[in-house]
């Protein structure tokens, strides 16, 4: 009966997609001119969602920094509660719930360190309707370079321009320049329909029956209460974990939940073998003023090579490369990257 279940499963999975996940992501990159010397540490992205937060809430949150700020009769309200600390009583995931972006860092496993007058670079994916939030970014950026971040905020910078990219399409558009005192809204969403397409591609390489998946940054999964080392990696615990996250976004940002039986997908992914592995773990910890100790980001870091069906989880696996998978996604953590083996 289940193997039935899981056939019907590979046939529409495909054409299931756009109805299982309505979600448009905008992905943007920031592009800035160092004017002081900028260290930031092994957790850049950590780092970065820090002073963003601390630049909004102190220039844009409707508390000023107030005892309200964060409490949901406000979060509903205000912009900077939305974007970067968003929290709904009663909500089933508790009352945090998740971010509507995602940090795009790269993942050097050293402090980088970057002298005047070099270019710094990061990127913000967006999802669903967080995209009326874009003005405040921007906002909130310039207000970042300029109050200093990275070790004592001693680190400054002024930023230069932002481009929305399309990564699936390869194409990308600039909607900010200093000096132009234009800001056009970001026009190149990735829909459901163009994440379809990408699976299709993929699969016509050969990617439906082996797959070299790429943990880019420090990825971070769950099972049964204990941490997925890299002896212990399989498929599954990644898709059940990115499943969760893609249903909890699009309820909250997109025109709602998956909608879609997940037990076939996670009954594929069960099959699916690991025939290459090259993960490590890397120790990572971002400092917390919030619990006033360092917190730990460490995760999977490596590529390996899987067989099996793989068609029916393409799909999604292609949303995990947009939206990041697992603990801290938001600060860059559980970036994948997909290709043909």
């Amino acid at each position: 009966m289940f193997d039935r279940q899981l056939a019907s499963t590979r046939d529409g999975a495909r054409a299931a997609l756009v109805s299982a996940l309505d979600l448009d992501v905008h992905v943007l990159r920031f592009r800035a001119e160092v004017t002081s010397e900028l260290r930031l540490p092994v957790a850049a992205g950590a780092a970065l969602r820090g002073a963003l937060f601390a630049a909004l809430r102190a220039g844009f949150c409707l508390a000023a920094q107030g005892p309200e700020c964060g409490q949901p009769e406000l979060a509903a309200r205000c912009p900077v509660c939305f974007l970067l600390a968003p929290v709904e009583a009663g909500h089933r995931r508790g009352q945090d719930v998740p971010r509507p972006y995602a940090l795009r860092v790269p993942f050097a496993g050293r402090e980088l360190v970057y002298a005047p007058g070099q270019s710094f670079e990061f990127g913000m994916a967006t999802f669903g309707r967080a995209l009326e939030a874009f003005p405040y970014a921007l906002l909130g950026v310039q207000t970042m370079g300029e109050r200093g971040l990275g070790a004592r905020r001693a680190g400054s910078f002024r930023l230069a321009e932002v481009w929305t990219e399309h990564p699936l399409a390869g194409r990308q558009e600039r909607v900010y320049r200093a000096g132009d005192g234009v800001v056009r809204a970001p026009a190149l969403p990735v829909t459901a329909t163009d994440v379809a397409a990408e699976a299709r591609a993929l699969a016509r390489q050969g990617a439906g029956r082996r797959l070299c998946l790429t943990l880019a940054t420090p990825t971070r999964l769950v099972e049964d209460g204990r941490l997925v080392k890299p002896a212990d990696f399989r498929l599954r615990p990644l898709v059940a974990r990115l499943l969760e996250r893609l249903d909890a976004l699009g309820a909250r940002y997109g025109n709602g939940p998956l909608g879609l039986e997940v037990a076939p997908l996670l009954y594929a992914a069960e099959q699916v073998r690991v025939v290459e592995q090259r993960l490590g773990w890397r120790e990572l910890f971002r400092a917390s003023g919030r619990h006033g100790r360092l917190l730990p980001m460490s995760g999977l870091v490596g590529e390996v090579v899987m067989e099996g069906e793989l068609g029916p989880l393409l799909p999604w696996l292609v949303w995990g490369s947009l939206v990041g998978v697992g603990k801290d996604a938001t600060m860059g953590n559980g970036a994948l990257v997909l290709a043909p083996a």
